[in-house]
């Protein structure tokens, strides 16, 4: 079996995170390939890379690391465009006790139902870039095309997500907005973040160090704030001044 993780390099693991997943030592695995091309994408080198590797390797960094962390988290690129690999990866992590997250844009809802139903993830993140409502601005963001069966999909990875978090089959889920002055409005970040208000969600200050858009700027921890607390809703705010932190 391949797995999309380019010439095998370990500068696309982090043995130890404790920020990607919030009360979880986790190792991250970046996966290569994505079906977006986002104008802030932190990792568009390995995203836009497709050349295959065996998953031996990535066992085996799993199997030296378990003893250092209790979760795994599947990010990239886009986890699932590799569905059989994961699987595997994600069945590995489960015989050594680690929970799995994954990271996700929601375009394959496929791939996470099943994952959920054979109890091989327990913590879903969706990276939501606009409000699924305008197409145009999607597009926009992700520098794809992007079409109402598009947004069908990732609002049924949503659903599928909230089904199992209600039914207590998935541990965690978490919708995920990455913000940056003069992309969204604050009134397109209000109905987004409110067109889903049973589901926790984090607005993200964006960071342009990776990103293939320099021009971009990223919003401070008070404008994020001031957004947050206009949401009228509990909401996650990250930045790098003070990390996570509850506005209700």
């Amino acid at each position: 079996m391949q797995l999309n993780f380019g010439d095998f390099d370990k500068t696309n693991i982090v043995p130890l995170s404790t920020i990607d997943w919030k009360g979880k030592a986790a190792m991250v695995v970046f996966l290569k390939g994505c079906n977006f091309k986002c104008c802030y994408c932190q990792n568009f080198r390995i995203a836009q890379n497709f050349s295959p590797a065996a998953t031996e390797e990535l066992l085996g960094e799993i199997r030296r690391n378990k003893q250092f962390v209790n979760a795994l988290v599947f990010s990239g690129g886009e986890p699932t465009l590799h569905p059989i690999a994961l699987k595997t990866l994600a069945a590995e992590c489960k015989r050594h006790g680690l929970l799995v997250g994954i990271e996700t844009n929601g375009s394959f809802p496929e791939v996470l139902e099943t994952m959920i139903s054979t109890q091989l993830l327990d913590g879903l993140f969706i990276d939501l870039k606009a409000p699924l409502t305008d197409t145009k601005k999607y597009a926009q963001i992700t520098g794809t095309t992007i079409t109402d069966a598009c947004v069908r999909r990732i609002l049924e990875t949503i659903n599928v997500g909230r089904t199992a978090f209600i039914a207590r089959t998935l541990l965690d889920l978490e919708l995920r907005t990455t913000l940056f002055k003069n992309l969204l409005s604050d009134v397109e970040i209000k109905e987004l973040v409110n067109q889903f208000p049973d589901i926790p969600f984090a607005l993200q200050q964006g960071r342009t160090e990776q990103c293939p858009q320099r021009s971009l700027i990223p919003l401070t921890r008070n404008e994020l704030i001031d957004i947050a607390t206009q949401c009228g809703r509990p909401l996650k705010v990250r930045t790098r001044e003070q990390g996570e932190e509850d506005i209700s």
